[in-house]
This record gives C-alpha cells, sequence and structure tokens, in this order.
C-alpha cells in the first residue's frame, strides 16, 4: 500500500490540517485502520490525532481516494467530531488478555 498526498490546507478556525491523497493498494480497499496508521507515520503524526473522514474505491483501479484531518489538540478534536466517526477511527490496543481468549 502507497499513500501520496495531493493536498493539504490548514484551517484556523477549527484548528486542524485537511489532507486529501491517493491510496495503491493491491487486493481489497485497505481498512481505515490499515490508511490511518501509514498516514500517521507518514506525516510524523500522533494517530490519536488524525481522523479518516472517507476513502473511496475508484471503479475499476486499484486505487482509492481520501479525505482525512489532523487536529492541533484533542479537544478540538472531540468538539468538532461526530461520536460514529470517532469509533470508526478507533484503534483499539490489543492486550494479552483478549488474546488468550
Amino acid at each position: 500500500m502507497e499513500i501520496k498526498i495531493l493536498s493539504d490546507r490548514y484551517n484556523p478556525l477549527l484548528k486542524r490540517t485537511e489532507y486529501r491523497f491517493i491510496v495503491d493498494h493491491d487486493g481489497p480497499t485497505p481498512t481505515f485502520k490499515e490508511v490511518k496508521l501509514k498516514l500517521a507515520a507518514i506525516l510524523n503524526a500522533n494517530k490519536d490525532l488524525l481522523i479518516v473522514e472517507k476513502i473511496v474505491e475508484e471503479a475499476g483501479m486499484q486505487r482509492a481516494r481520501g479525505y482525512a484531518k489532523l487536529y492541533d489538540n484533542e479537544e478540538m478534536l472531540k468538539l468538532v467530531k461526530r461520536e460514529h466517526i470517532l469509533r470508526k477511527n478507533k484503534i483499539e490496543e490489543e492486550t494479552v488478555a483478549e488474546e488468550g481468549e
């Protein structure tokens, strides 16, 4: 999976940077979790402040377009984002107890 950032724009009112990107991949469309982790690594950003808003597959291609937002702080993130978007972007840490069950 390869991610190429097409544009970025800082929104001072909402204290966030908005990114438009392309994901080139093999096989099925990558999950939000996979894209979020890879994008956070590319941007050298805190994954908890990064929200992947959408990923749309391009018809007939192994490519998807996406939109993400990187917030300056957690307070603004919680003030602006809807709960279902936060749940979709939550990366749950696997514990040893869960692996044993």
